[in-house]
């Protein structure tokens, strides 16, 4: 028998071919696998980047915001504590003492996770003054990365927590009606030393920090109209209305035009009641005809001030004035309560007045509604260079609701602060009004022009500074302004 045996065929060029295509597209599908694990990968190591400087982008606003921080605290605890050394807590005083500025932290440098490190840069300006601004440049630089260092730039205005930090302040509305009404501000007391001469108004120290401010979110809260704001505006919601001819901003500002960057809209104020004085006072009866205090033989109080109380002022054709008379004090401090809920001052006829000699001083406490017609208010002599301070006159409304209607002009010059939250005031004059307004809402007739007296930011005593303003400065030309004073 014969085996039978198995031939083999060589394989067909058709068989090789598809070999060849399936190997070809296997090593096209790994390319293609491969392709997208890189960029997957890539992909993923970029969401990690971005992800992880977006987490120290934060963290530069909080390294920022921690070195203004501490230059408020520094600035507070000088008002709580005089003994306390700016230059033995880390500061430098530059710019021949004006200002000061530190590096955070004392080390040098933070160090946070992933090996990155930081630190940040503060310069105040006016550090001792009566409205310091703070400026702060952190860095964070990212460990074992080539990017570049993520910065934030940040701006912050102080004032003190006064009644009178603002010029003109309302829970409502504040309207300018003249057609050239105007506001801008002085410091009459730039030292914060009551026994160095008051620097009077003049066009020669006047400054483009006369500030409005209302807390209502209304679209009115401020009409602007044609006034000149040489200033800040702020409200608690709403852009100021400004007229063709009006403006805000600062001198050399265009009219018609509003420089946002001085206008804030969420502006807050505490309007906290008032109340009169307890200090055993002289009885009056009500004062219905010509009068001056303090009387003959009326003795000060421990505190050098003459107290008096009457039911209210009410007159026409008459005059309520407070002068030395015979008893040698060439700058008398007077304190008047009124005690009538319904009229506390009623002044009238063309010749009726307040007024108030050179250097003397008057405080009044009113329940009730205020009206100063006539000759108005003089507060030392008839112009912004002769009159005394505004601060010399105080008037006080002790209204605690409902509304109190407060109508008040000058004597050419009306110089005064006014605090009456649940007023209504009217400030009617065409000459210079200086000093602070506070009041429900505020309506200023007339061509006045308004000054703020920018020494009232201290009224009070200790009080501790607030921000009246924060902003990031975001690009180059806003960071260019402080790079000079950051880069050390």
């Amino acid at each position: 028998m014969h085996s039978r045996s198995t031939v083999r065929r060589p394989p067909t060029l058709a068989s090789r071919k598809d070999r060849g295509s399936l190997l070809i597209v296997a090593m096209l599908l790994c390319a293609i696998i491969g392709i997208s694990l890189v960029s997957y990968m890539q992909l993923g190591k970029t969401n990690l980047s971005i992800s992880n400087r977006a987490f120290y982008n934060n963290a530069a606003m909080n390294l920022a915001e921690n070195g203004l921080e501490e230059a408020m605290y520094s600035i507070n605890k000088k008002i709580a504590d005089s003994s306390y050394s700016w230059t033995s807590n880390g500061w430098t005083a530059v710019n021949s003492g004006a200002d000061a500025r530190r590096v955070l932290p004392t080390s040098g440098t933070y160090t946070f996770d992933q090996n990155a490190t930081g630190t940040v840069r503060v310069y105040v300006y006016g550090y001792q003054g009566t409205a310091p601004k703070a400026v702060a440049r952190s860095t964070i630089t990212l460990g074992g990365s080539a990017s570049r260092p993520i910065e934030k730039w940040v701006e912050v205005q102080l004032r003190k927590t006064s009644k009178f930090s603002n010029g003109l302040v309302a829970k409502q509305s504040i309207t300018f009606a003249g057609n050239n009404a105007s506001v801008d501000s002085w410091n009459s007391d730039p030292d914060n030393n009551s026994a160095t001469a008051a620097i009077p108004y003049s066009a020669g120290v006047k400054n483009d920090k006369g500030s409005v401010g209302s807390i209502s979110v209304a679209v009115d809260a401020i009409l602007v109209q044609n006034a000149d704001i040489w200033g800040y505006a702020s409200t608690g919601s709403a852009v100021p209305n400004v007229g063709s001819n009006g403006l805000i901003g600062p001198f050399g500002t265009p009219s018609g035009t509003t420089d946002m960057s001085r206008v804030s809209t969420d502006f807050t104020s505490n309007f906290d009641a008032v109340t009169a004085p307890t200090t055993t006072a002289y009885s009056l009866g009500s004062i219905t005809s010509s009068l001056s205090l303090p009387r003959t033989g009326d003795v000060a109080a421990a505190d050098g001030k003459y107290y008096y109380t009457a039911p209210q002022i009410n007159f026409n054709n008459a005059t309520f004035a407070v002068a030395k008379l015979n008893l040698g004090d060439p700058s008398p401090k007077v304190v008047l309560t009124l005690t009538s809920t319904t009229t506390s001052i009623d002044i009238g006829g063309g010749s009726g007045a307040l007024n108030l000699q050179t250097g003397a001083t008057l405080e009044i406490y009113a329940p009730g509604d205020i009206k100063i017609a006539g000759n108005g208010i003089m507060n030392g002599g008839t112009t912004a260079g002769t009159s005394n301070q505004p601060i010399n006159l105080q008037i006080w409304g002790t209204k605690t609701s409902g509304v109190q209607d407060v109508q008040i002009a000058g004597n050419g010059v009306l110089s005064a602060v006014v605090y009456a939250p649940q007023a209504s005031l009217k400030i009617n004059g065409n000459g210079d009004v200086m000093g602070s307004f506070v009041a429900n809402d505020i309506r200023v007739v007339g061509n006045a022009a308004f000054h703020y007296d920018e020494s009232l930011g201290n009224f009070g005593g200790g009080n501790p500074y607030r921000v009246s303003g924060w902003k990031e400065l975001t690009t180059a030309a806003a960071r260019a302004a402080y790079s000079s004073v950051l880069n050390f």
